[in-house]
Formats: C-alpha cells, sequence, structure tokens
C-alpha cells in the first residue's frame, strides 16, 4: 500500500505534463480544420465577388417610359414586373423592338457607348403603375458563383409629369461581365416588393 501511495502523485505529475502537448495537439487540429473551411467556402459557389471584388456592381444607363407591343393584352388594370438580362447588341434590338415608343430619362446616348464584349444589360419594367416621375429604379446586385439577385425598387408616391397607363416605368443598369463565373450559366432572379421574383438564365461572361 505504501508503494502505491508513492507512485500516485507521479502518475498526477505525469499526467499534468501531458496537458499542454493534448492542448497543442487541438489547436492544431482545430487550425487545419478552420482552413479547410476557409479553402472550400473560397472555391464553392457561394463565395460573393470571390475572382472580382473591386468592380462596381452596376451602374446607371437609362430609365424612363415605355408602351409594349402588347399593351391590349395586359389590361388597364395590369401589375406585372418584367426583367430581362441582355448580353449582346441583338438582345438589345429584340428588347427595343417589343416597344410601340419610349421616353427615356438622362442620356440616351448612352446606350450606343455599351460595350458588350465587357459588359451587360440588366433591364426591367412595370406594367402599369406608378403613372408619373422616374420610379422604379435598381436598388442592388448580389452575385453569389452561378446566382444573382437584383433589387428593383418602386417609387409608390413619385413626382413629375403623369403619363396614360399604356406607358410602364421602365430602369436599365449595365454591369461588368467579369463579376459573373467565366463560361457558366448564371441565373438572375430580379425581386420587387409584392410581385414573385422572375428568374432568367443567361450566361453572362462566356469563353
Amino acid at each position: 500500500m505504501e508503494q502505491s501511495d508513492r507512485q500516485f502523485p507521479q502518475v498526477l505529475l505525469a499526467s499534468r505534463s501531458a496537458l499542454p502537448s493534448l492542448r497543442l495537439v487541438l489547436a492544431v487540429l482545430l487550425l487545419s480544420a478552420g482552413i479547410a473551411v476557409l479553402l472550400e467556402w473560397g472555391e464553392g459557389s457561394q463565395s460573393p465577388y470571390a475572382s472580382n471584388p473591386n468592380l462596381p456592381l452596376f451602374r446607371y444607363v437609362n430609365s424612363g417610359w415605355i408602351s409594349p407591343l402588347d399593351w391590349e393584352e395586359a389590361g388597364p388594370f395590369a401589375t406585372e414586373f418584367r426583367a430581362y438580362v441582355l448580353t449582346s447588341q441583338e438582345d438589345l434590338d429584340d428588347f427595343e423592338s417589343e416597344f410601340i415608343s419610349k421616353r427615356s430619362y438622362g442620356n440616351q446616348t448612352s446606350l450606343g457607348r455599351i460595350d458588350f464584349d465587357t459588359s451587360v444589360l440588366l433591364a426591367a419594367y412595370y406594367v402599369w403603375r406608378p403613372a408619373r416621375g422616374d420610379p422604379l429604379s435598381v436598388a442592388d446586385l448580389t452575385v453569389y458563383g452561378n446566382r444573382a439577385d437584383v433589387y428593383v425598387e418602386l417609387d409608390l408616391q413619385p413626382q413629375g409629369r403623369e403619363y396614360p397607363y399604356l406607358f410602364a416605368p421602365m430602369i436599365m443598369v449595365a454591369s461588368e461581365r467579369a463579376l459573373f463565373p467565366e463560361g457558366d450559366a448564371v441565373e438572375f432572379s430580379f425581386h420587387l416588393d409584392g410581385h414573385p421574383s422572375v428568374k432568367l438564365t443567361a450566361a453572362p461572361n462566356p469563353r
């Protein structure tokens, strides 16, 4: 019994001396796990703006009012939100061919300076209300890998000249192609409060 009592402090001392080594091993394991998670996040599709963090998200191009060809089908009390992703001059021409007429704010010639080799256009309009001022705007754009969310705002109490119901407020902005993954299709979701999201698929940054 006396021999056993003499050994107990030695065993306890040995256990205490092992604690720093155990803590070091745990710290290394936690650090390795953290690095692995960061690397996985950086390489995955959920990393926002990973490739081009310094690019502006979007820039204003054009806004105003349009009268679509199907205005009679829409009816005077329609509340429809429409959105478009334009990746080429042909897309822009097709978009504008859908209008009977268009009244723009700002510099209309800015459309002539769009370089589709480096830019993509995001456009939306709202059939029909409100019918005055310049009420439609893009508030934000987020890009997470193969997903892009475009947040559009509608001013419900705009000021300015009143238009008849057959004119719909429109907004158009440009974004750099380099914000989007190269060669992949991207799902665009256009959001407007009180309306279902409009989802479109496009390849804004082809190889």
